[in-house]
């Protein structure tokens, strides 16, 4: 292909993500009534990566693990990520605009802050935990390693009452018919001893979809990391108030860590709670950057940081970054001194019986949804339709190395809505009931104006709280975590009340795209509040 026309395509790409925003826990933007909502772009080349602003961000899947192994170098076209951040309640198109940064309340164990040698004030570390023994020298690290994964639906719960399973089908039918944009949705409820699973629509141009489908969970992915890191904490391995510099001073790769732009006196704390100060590569005009980071031949997470496109500013305020997650899953995995999935493997999906996997560690499961969105923001052409097509078609899947440990979980409704009840619940046994109320009595940080329209109001370790609206207009509390983009959206609701979890998953942008189920009045609320809503409502009875 000519060189002409391979600067022309660039421009293009330049041009049409002019208007993306950076995500605030994947990736937000703003939606219109009945158009999407929430777009997370991701956008591939020789040399960048990354996608825009919703506080879930959005990952594309990849269409066959071997596609994910041939990394183009040749024409390069960007696909866009957008982050799953929450679609504003003025229903524009525009991303919804940033209020001014809530200061993080004070607690009995925050650090005091103490001028950075950044110029920046970051938290002093309290105290200095064991370190682990230094790794002698870099490792390749494991991109798309073959790991079967059995998504066969359990036979062992009991099922709910015929009148609920009634009411949960209605409601995802009746929410996804009238959704507008919309490929597949496959959604479960479960509440311990009882499970039930359902599906709408289509995973591909060739296949249904149907409740054992998997696809990329997004942001929910990060519920896993901040659970495993409270559990690491627990066990006396490193504290909340420690720092990126006393962690990670040792790492093979800390050389590419300990940059300008990257305060490594910021803690932990700070990390999970999207408090750091540090920023990313999210922002529109990082497109170039985005795409070095999906061709990146040799990649491993932390390439990642030296994309970050500015210099962090003082910790303190509620401000979403991939960086955070990057930065979390190399202590998380530094400190057991094992890769990522392997930990969680070991420490979650097989003591819970839970399958999934985490990307681009393994390869993409061949059966996982195809991504679909309107192909106009992906430079794909125009109109709805499935994102492994056209230009962008040799880019698919490679996104998962954007966010890497914060949106690249796969896995099936049942496993997650599992997941939710194992780790809320007091009945479950993902963490210890320390760590659980340490979860959740740490969801304090008021989000933005992006995520509280999703529904999601203040944040903890990776987490937060919300309300779902139910149909007589009563309010529901809820432990919950969107994800979304490219293609793809999530969510995770936990009612403590009614000690049920469900799960949504959607392979487009339905589930934060404005519902019409008026369960709020006029006010905006997402379908998958919708679909939830009715389904908890039904409990209720």
């Amino acid at each position: 292909m000519g060189k002409k026309f391979i600067l022309f395509i660039l421009c293009s790409l330049a041009l049409a993500c002019g208007g993306e925003v950076a995500e605030s826990n994947d990736a937000k933007t703003t939606g219109s009534t009945g158009s999407s909502v929430s777009t997370e772009a991701t956008i591939l080349d020789s040399s960048s990566e990354k996608a825009s602003q919703s506080d879930e961000k959005i990952d594309s899947n990849q269409a066959s693990a071997s596609a994910k192994n041939k990394e183009k170098t040749t024409t390069v076209t960007p696909i866009k990520e957008a982050k799953d951040e929450p679609a504003s309640a003025s229903g524009s198109n525009e991303p919804a605009p940033s209020p001014t940064p809530t200061p993080l309340p004070k607690e009995s164990n925050s650090a005091t802050p103490t001028p950075s040698t950044e110029a920046s004030s970051a938290e002093t570390k309290v105290e200095t935990k064991a370190v682990p023994t230094p790794t002698p020298s870099r490792k390749p690290f494991p991109v798309d390693t073959l790991f079967p994964l059995d998504f066969s639906p359990s036979s062992k719960y009991e099922e709910f009452s015929t009148a609920n399973q009634e009411a949960f089908k209605n409601a995802v039918k009746i929410n996804f018919d009238k959704a507008t944009q919309k490929a597949g949705v496959n959604a479960a409820v479960f509440d311990g001893t009882r499970l039930w699973t359902g599906a709408e629509g289509i995973a591909s141009a060739t296949s249904q979809m149907t409740p054992t489908t998997p696809m990329i969970i997004r942001s929910t992915s990060k519920t896993m990391l901040g659970a495993f890191m409270l559990s690491q904490i627990e066990r006396g391995l490193y504290s909340l108030d420690d720092t990126i510099s006393s962690l990670l001073s040792d790492h093979p790769d800390y050389d590419l860590i300990n940059i300008p732009n990257v305060n490594t006196e910021v803690t932990v704390k700070q990390l999970l709670t999207m408090t750091s100060g540090i920023s990313d590569w999210s922002k529109p005009e990082d497109i170039m950057k985005r795409m070095s980071i999906m061709s990146d031949q040799n990649w491993k997470p932390a390439n990642n940081l030296k994309y970050i496109s500015k210099k962090f500013t003082s910790p303190g305020s509620y401000s979403y970054s991939y960086a955070n997650s990057i930065i979390l899953g190399l202590i998380a995995s530094h400190y057991e001194k094992k890769n990522l999935n392997d930990v969680y493997q070991e420490q979650f999906f097989g003591p819970l019986g839970l399958t999934a996997g985490l990307l681009p560690e393994i390869a993409m499961p061949e059966q996982t949804a195809i991504a679909y969105d309107d192909l106009s923001l992906y430079q794909g052409g125009s109109g709805f339709g499935a994102l492994n097509t056209g230009l962008m078609s040799q880019f698919y899947g490679l996104d998962p190395k954007i966010s890497w440990a914060g949106a690249g979980i796969v896995s099936t409704p049942e496993n997650i809505a599992r997941w939710g009840y194992e780790l809320y619940s007091s009945s479950g046994s993902a963490v210890s009931s320390v760590v659980r109320n340490k979860l959740i009595q740490g969801m304090t940080i008021p989000t933005d104006a992006g995520l509280t329209s999703l529904g999601m109001h203040t944040y903890g370790y990776y987490m937060g709280t919300g309300e779902v609206a139910l149909p007589d207009r009563s309010l529901l509390k809820i432990y919950t975590h969107p994800g979304g983009g490219g293609g793809r959206t999530s969510w995770l609701y936990y009612s403590p009340e009614l000690n049920v979890s469900i799960s949504l998953l959607a392979n487009s942008q339905m589930l934060h795209n404005p519902g019409s189920c008026g369960h709020r009045g006029n006010l905006f609320m997402t379908v998958g509040e919708c679909i939830a809503g009715s389904m908890f409502n039904s409990l209720k009875k």
